[in-house]
């Protein structure tokens, strides 16, 4: 067995591996996934709405948080205007006249992290709740999510992203992305291994915020990196399936490039930074499958773009050597034998893909887009799951030049 054989009989291997765990759970826990335990108590929350330059947004976030269902003695809505350069202040203090629980921190520009770190001085609340500020949660979402910290280990709780905008191609395609990355999330739950908790809606205990030093004003994905902290501390994070909020997704393929960009380097970030505690305390899921799972994802996903970028240039030119003999009736057949590695390895790709076809039909039809045919999960994996090799093929690139720079959303 030659060394690319074998990494590619290793590749599938960890594939197959991780596809049946995650159809394992859902198999065993596919009734619990809408869930929520019921809130005994209504704690105090106030909602971190961090804006930078979003106008035309803002007021229909604020208002839909107004909306949510939740005792109105026990919520605040904090405003931080992170320096923006457009009418975002003066909407923000619109807001601020019209709602009493409304209140605008005004600041200079210094990132996301940072405005969530100077608005948790100023929060009444004993949870914290951050809400992007082109998001948008339903009414319920909140009281599905609280019931959760009736656990005092409970330190984080996320929601269901679903997206809001689905009239261009590449928004509905994000449709079926958010879908599946959402049920997925909630099967890390049964397993105390909700790594990410998202932008859009998400629920911290302010005391243990604060007692880990709050939001990384280094990391580009702040949300991630929390999460991570938490769960390297020991606490837990859930995630609610049934809460749900939408948020506006890229319409354009340069602004998905940019925010996936950011997801990738985030990503890495976060793994460098605690890639010590990987197999590290085995009465915690963090360092022992967490950590080894994200970063086995991030380094398998890097071999198999250089497995296909030397799959197309020896192919490529091999095909173009051979093109005047084949034109003539070349008969390559006659060279091909039974070879055992590579009748694996077929086999194992045949595995892999089955199984790839169940779980993507397990998760759609778990989730707001219903039931898809098999052609349709083809088309979507072929041509939008392939271009995630751009933007990560640009994160490397950037994290070698060490551009770790925050440049959109």
């Amino acid at each position: 067995m030659n060394f690319f054989t074998g990494l590619y009989l290793l590749l599938f291997f960890f594939g197959i591996f991780f596809i049946t765990i995650f159809l394992i759970l859902h198999w065993r826990h596919r009734k619990d996934l809408f869930y929520s335990p019921e809130a005994k108590t209504f704690p105090s929350v106030s909602f971190l709405v961090p804006a930078y330059n979003e106008e035309k947004s803002l007021k229909e976030t604020v208002e839909a948080l107004m909306e949510i269902d939740y005792p109105k003695n026990k919520k605040e809505i904090l405003i931080i205007n992170d320096g923006s350069t457009d009418g975002t202040l003066k909407i923000a203090k619109d807001l601020e006249k019209k709602y009493s629980i409304v209140k605008v921190i005004n600041k200079k520009n210094s990132g996301k992290a940072n405005s969530l770190n100077h608005a948790i001085r100023f929060a009444k609340g004993e949870l914290i709740a951050v809400v992007d500020a082109d998001s948008y949660p339903k009414k319920d979402s909140l009281k599905k999510m609280v019931g959760y910290f009736e656990d005092e280990k409970v330190a984080a709780v996320t929601s269901r992203v679903l997206v809001k905008n689905k009239k261009k191609w590449i928004e509905r395609y994000q449709v079926l992305d958010y879908s599946i990355i959402a049920w997925t999330r909630k099967l890390l739950d049964f397993v105390d291994s909700v790594y990410v908790t998202n932008g859009p809606l998400s629920v911290y205990r302010k005391r243990e915020v604060i007692k880990v030093g709050g939001f990384d004003p280094t990391n580009l994905t702040e949300d991630i990196e929390i999460t991570w902290h938490l769960l390297s501390e020991g606490y837990k994070t859930r995630m609610a399936y049934n809460a749900i909020v939408y948020t506006t997704v890229p319409d354009n393929f340069s602004q998905w490039t940019k925010q996936r960009v950011r997801w990738n380097l985030g990503g890495m970030q976060t793994i460098r930074k605690y890639r010590k505690a990987m197999f590290h305390n085995p009465e915690n899921a963090f360092g022992y499958f967490v950590v080894p799972y994200v970063s086995a994802s991030f380094a398998f996903a890097i071999i198999g773009i250089f497995l296909v970028l030397r799959y197309i240039w020896i192919k490529g030119a091999y095909n173009l050597a051979s093109f005047y003999y084949a034109f003539f009736g070349y008969d390559y057949l006659k060279y091909i034998g039974f070879d055992m590695y590579v009748t694996l390895l077929l086999l194992m790709a045949g595995l892999f893909f089955t199984l790839s076809i169940i779980y993507y039909k397990t998760g759609f039809k778990n989730s707001e887009t219903g039931k898809k045919s098999v052609l349709k999960i083809l088309i979507y994996s072929v041509t939008y799951r392939s271009l995630y090799t751009i933007p990560l093929v640009i994160a490397l690139y950037k994290l070698a030049r060490g551009d770790t720079r925050w440049y959109t959303k």
